[in-house]
């Protein structure tokens, strides 16, 4: 039997991050996908960072750099951008 792993911070913030619409929007521009559900967002978080559950984030040091350098960075840039 094996062990669900359980998610942690980042994970969470995966989660949170797809539940915003502006996330999303960001998603779609830098991907050039549609991004319009918090699915499709999941989706692509997992891809990019190739895991299968969000809580790898939290649990393979490969995926938490990547979901910081694809997802984490830009995020905090774009919000950063539109406040100005």
């Amino acid at each position: 039997m094996t062990e669900k792993r359980k998610g942690g911070p980042l994970s969470n913030l995966a989660a949170m991050l797809g539940d915003n619409p502006e996330f999303r929007r960001m998603v779609a521009v830098r991907t050039g996908r549609p991004c319009e559900t918090a699915d499709d967002a999941r989706a692509c978080i997992l891809e990019r960072c190739g895991i299968t559950s969000r809580a790898d984030i939290d649990h393979v040091p490969e995926a938490e750099a990547e979901f910081h350098a694809a997802f984490r960075l830009p995020w905090m840039r774009w919000q950063r951008e539109a406040r100005r």
